[in-house]
């Protein structure tokens, strides 16, 4: 029963065991940082003539781990991945990471010009840290305080469902990563790709927490329908990204992207409920442009992985080359929602990296002059992403001579046009148009490409 307390409390105790058997290999990868921390700052040391290592470094101490958990837990698939990815010893104790001052560790690898396979040992500093920030806040979603028995009432059902999606989505991520040696080789990647499990992290706090201070049960509805629709998002972006990861071919790692869609299309929902008395969840959930334009974001990932499996079984190279930076797109894109002229040049980004970059830049390979399908007749999505990037949103239109300035402007307003707009995009519902636009224009696109691709097989 729903409202039964004591079966609600028994299956938080499995999600805390979910949850303990991730943060056991957390505290494990602490100690392999330790000892790659004491033996590199010894190399500090002796280059400069010192005879002791950084004191921040050689006081870390052992601490145990949370007994409560630890001994309820068993190492699963996860825990192997990790442990076996890193060639971690298996141990019962782990390090005190407040105690290493990752500020001054940069600065001591970037005045000693260590080598990068060196270095590198300070870039699993950095995922470390990433599965901490994410383990503390889930450990403290768990823990009983004064407001429990409210707690077991309103948030628990809640908390378990969302830590099985977030143990879920890390795990599938995770067995990924070790099958490309990422978190070993290619760490800063493996933390930029999980940023989506980061922010639904963030999320899932923010979103128990106005739970638990609402009074107003339509909101508290909303706010719930909004958890179980930021599960299933994480964990079909997931799928998505383990379908195209593969062995990096590049070293670049770009910033992260704010990923502000589940806060907007909870806050759409909310607005919603208290507007409109709708008791059909399917039929509240369409009233959210939000959702609409993640679904729209989710298709064209998929549309992507479908051209580049198709023509693979061709024996053909891929069309979208899974370069860092398509990886980060189908990390970034299905929660990316811009509504201002700085968002939308991080969404043209994404899209660039996919069509234009990812497809071979000069030589794009959709192209029949370059083994494709399609005619440059066919590729309008193409030139107006290209220009909406490189003569407005990224380089500046008023750059050069003033005849080649009037026709970047004038070019400029044809794409607008060409997308549905008059003018050049002023607000919020201007940029979020554009937005909704590009994607079922891409969406388009794609679908010809394959169309096209599976009647010349």
């Amino acid at each position: 029963m729903m409202n039964d307390p004591l079966k609600q409390y028994q299956d938080l105790m499995k999600s805390i065991e979910q949850i303990g058997k991730l943060i056991k290999p957390y505290h494990q990868i602490q100690e392999m940082v330790r000892l790659n921390a004491l033996e590199i700052n010894k190399k500090f040391a002796a280059a400069a003539g010192i005879s002791q290592v950084n004191p921040a470094i050689a006081a870390i101490g052992v601490s145990n781990i949370g007994k409560a958990i630890t001994d309820a837990v068993k190492i699963p698939e996860v825990d192997k991945a990790i442990t076996t990815g890193l060639g971690i010893p298996n141990i019962n104790q782990a390090i005190n990471l407040e105690k290493i001052s990752l500020r001054k560790i940069a600065e001591e690898i970037q005045e000693s010009q260590l080598p990068l396979s060196q270095s590198t040992a300070f870039e699993r500093l950095k995922i470390v840290e990433v599965f901490k920030q994410q383990t503390d806040i889930w450990q403290k979603l768990i823990q009983p305080n004064e407001k429990a028995a409210r707690l077991i009432e309103l948030t628990m059902p809640q908390i378990r469902e969302a830590s099985v999606a977030w143990h879920s989505s890390l795990t599938q991520t995770i067995n990924r990563f070790q099958e490309f040696k990422l978190l070993t080789e290619k760490p800063n990647l493996a933390a930029r790709l999980l940023e989506n499990s980061r922010v639904y992290t963030g999320f899932v706090e923010s979103t128990i927490q106005r739970i638990e201070q609402t009074e107003n049960q339509k909101r508290a509805r909303a706010l719930r329908i909004s958890l179980r629709l930021a599960e299933v998002q994480l964990i079909t972006t997931t799928e998505a990204l383990s379908s195209i990861i593969t062995a990096p071919i590049d070293d670049e790692v770009s910033d992260t992207r704010p990923l502000d869609l589940p806060i907007i299309q909870q806050d759409e929902l909310i607005a919603v409920v208290e507007s409109e008395d709708i008791e059909d969840e399917t039929a509240l959930i369409e009233l959210s442009p939000a959702v609409h334009v993640y679904t729209l974001s989710r298709q064209v990932l998929l549309l992507i992985t479908q051209c580049n499996e198709v023509v693979k079984v061709g024996e053909k190279p891929e069309i979208f080359k899974p370069t860092n930076k398509l990886l980060e797109v189908f990390t970034d894109l299905p929660w990316l929602l811009p509504a201002s002229k700085q968002r939308f040049a991080d969404f043209i980004d994404c899209l660039y990296f996919i069509f234009y970059e990812g497809a071979g830049k000069d030589k794009l390979r959709f192209l029949k002059e370059h083994g494709g399908v399609l005619e440059p007749g066919d590729c309008d999505l193409i030139w107006c992403i290209k220009h909406l990037r490189n003569k407005w949103l990224r380089h500046d239109a008023d750059h050069g001579k003033e005849a080649d300035i009037r026709k970047s402007w004038k070019e400029l307003s044809a794409k607008f046009s060409w997308l549905g707009l008059q003018h050049a995009p002023l607000s919020q519902e201007h940029f979020r148009y554009l937005h909704c636009r590009l994607l079922k224009e891409a969406d388009a696109f794609l679908q010809k490409i394959l169309e096209k691709l599976i009647k010349s097989e």
